[in-house]
């Protein structure tokens, strides 16, 4: 073959290239598993309690379980004698590409269903709702940020707890700011009593509490700062295969199996060290184990 023939191949591959993408774009999701016998799950590897590796780098995690599930029942439901699991570990900013490409067919991990992201991906009924909380040196009378009035709390620079404490402040609270750069700093002045309390996500200060030496020093208040539905994500404009998985999803928490796995996850010792977070379910989550929905809320309501 010379030189002339191996360009115009080239030439007509890459006019024909696109083409092809644009059929396999159009293929649903549900064409693909039946095809294939394969679904994609991709998982984050250092998200706890959602989707992390544990000391033989397994992934698992309260996400990862929730999949498996959603799995099995895309199995019933296609009457499929097989379908196997391909996990496929990613980077948040690959979450979406990855989802939008077909690369996976369910992300795994602790995303935010935020309605910028709704425009790229579809996302399942919630999982878990997050949102901003403070987590305060164990007193009596501490129950909300009104009790801070006068005192100081810490925030790490750049988060969404300078936005509360500006809010707050705005409402008359007079709290005073400790600002640090990370939130290990963040942990280790509330330990030395720098401060009286520490706000970031109910999630991270739940870990934080877990790996202290006495975790009893340190109370999760109730109340949240911001509402963050973290939800599945799937493909958009994929309606058969989003109606099957919320199906499922709907299943799981009218059936109570949700909520089963919160327990085990969030309030019960979780390897690799079996720290337990001991984080019960938020107003808003129990709320949303009574009524389920997939419209929660707008994300990052400041809620005083």
């Amino acid at each position: 073959m010379n030189r002339y023939s191996r360009s115009l191949i080239f030439v007509l591959l890459a006019a024909v290239a696109p083409s092809l993408v644009a059929v396999a774009s159009a293929q649903t999701t549900i064409e693909k598993i039946r095809k294939t016998n394969i679904i994609s799950i991709g998982y984050r590897e250092s998200s706890i309690p959602f989707a992390y590796l544990d000391d033989a780098k397994n992934p698992i995690g309260y996400s990862l379980d929730i999949c498996a599930r959603l799995v099995e029942g895309i199995k019933r439901e296609l009457k499929l004698p097989k379908l196997v699991i391909n996990l496929i570990a990613v980077q948040a900013a690959e979450r979406i590409p990855f989802v939008t490409s077909g690369k996976i067919d369910l992300e795994c991990g602790n995303t935010t269903a935020t309605a910028e992201r709704k425009t790229k991906a579809a996302f399942t009924m919630p999982i878990f709702i997050a949102g901003a909380a403070t987590l305060a040196r164990a007193k009596p009378n501490t129950t909300s940020l009104s009790d801070f009035r006068g005192k100081q709390i810490i925030v790490a620079a750049g988060t969404t707890g300078e936005k509360v404490l500006s809010e707050a402040n705005k409402a008359g609270y007079d709290i005073k700011s400790l600002i640090v750069k990370s939130n290990a700093d963040a942990f280790t002045a509330l330990k030395e009593a720098k401060a009286d309390g520490w706000i970031t996500d109910d999630v991270l200060l739940a870990s934080f509490r877990a790996t202290a030496d006495k975790p009893a020093d340190f109370v999760l208040l109730e109340k949240r700062h911001t509402i963050e539905p973290l939800a599945i994500m799937m493909r958009l404009n994929d309606p058969a295969f989003e109606a099957l998985i919320d199906k499922e999803m709907t299943k799981l928490v009218t059936d109570e199996k949700l909520q089963a796995l919160y327990k085990k996850w969030f309030t019960s010792p979780i390897a690799p060290k079996g720290i337990n977070l001991a984080l019960p379910p938020s107003r808003m989550l129990r709320e949303y184990f009574r009524f389920p929905t997939k419209s929660v809320s707008n994300v990052d309501i400041i809620l005083l």
